[in-house]
């Protein structure tokens, strides 16, 4: 590669890590001047103070609960000896990943974490993160997550389907066409001890779209279409 094609490609990358930058500056400013909607979203309160609904064998013995992250203790304030680690998704919540996550792991039961928000007409950015446990994905029973932001359904998966000892980010926007009270809600439904487990944590709702429009994602193609299209022209110049 001559001195011509090593500058070409210098002003590719850094056109493409300048375009990179701006996504992420686009989608972490309008979070960072946002709102979180839902009320302690990322249960650092330490305090189970949603709407809490829950039936089964292991109701209450071993009923929702809130966790710390990185520590070996057992339940309530553990994951059985599972240390697990901060949320490391990418996330468009308003919220810092604090110290606190959400624990389902009640076997045989059904629980419910609930809380209703009040939202005017327009776009909201929503969404939440979920961790499988080691623990409960290699326990015999079976377990199922139902995730639902702004009465809008994002996620509903088993362990058995899940890829343990990773957080998983799920986001969506929500169109509110017509004002009013719209759930915020958790389900674990879990079968026979010992069953499966999840841990979550920053969930939200923001107004505005956070993420990226499809037209804003067409112009950043366009830009590297372009620049592509420059440095092919060139080449061929220095080529003639």
């Amino acid at each position: 590669m001559d001195a011509a094609d090593r500058h070409g490609v210098e002003i590719m990358n850094k056109l493409l890590a300048f375009a990179a930058a701006g996504a992420l500056l686009f989608t972490a400013g309008s979070a960072a001047a946002a709102t979180n909607l839902v009320s302690n979203g990322s249960f650092e309160s330490g305090t189970l103070d949603w709407t809490y609904s829950g039936s089964g064998d292991d109701v209450p013995g071993h009923q929702a609960t809130i966790i710390t992250y990185n520590n070996n203790n057992g339940y309530p304030t553990g994951a059985f000896g599972e240390m697990i680690p901060p949320d490391n998704s990418v996330s468009p919540s308003p919220d810092a990943v604090g110290t606190h996550a959400l624990y389902f792991v009640a076997d045989h039961s059904v629980e419910t974490l609930s809380q209703d928000v009040f939202l005017d007409v327009g776009l909201y950015t929503i969404g939440f993160s979920v961790y499988v446990p080691f623990n409960g994905y290699n326990n015999s029973g079976n377990a199922t997550f139902t995730g639902t932001i702004a009465g809008v359904n994002l996620a509903n998966f088993t362990v058995d389907g899940s890829t343990p000892g990773q957080w998983v980010h799920y986001a969506g926007v929500a169109n509110i066409q017509t004002a009013g009270v719209y759930s915020t809600a958790f389900t674990y439904n879990s079968g026979a001890a010992p069953a499966g487990d999840f841990v979550v944590d920053r969930a939200y709702i923001v107004a505005g779209n956070a993420v990226p429009e499809p037209s804003t994602w067409a112009l950043m193609i366009l830009g590297f279409g372009s620049a592509g299209a420059a440095l092919r022209s060139r080449r061929k110049l220095i080529a003639a």
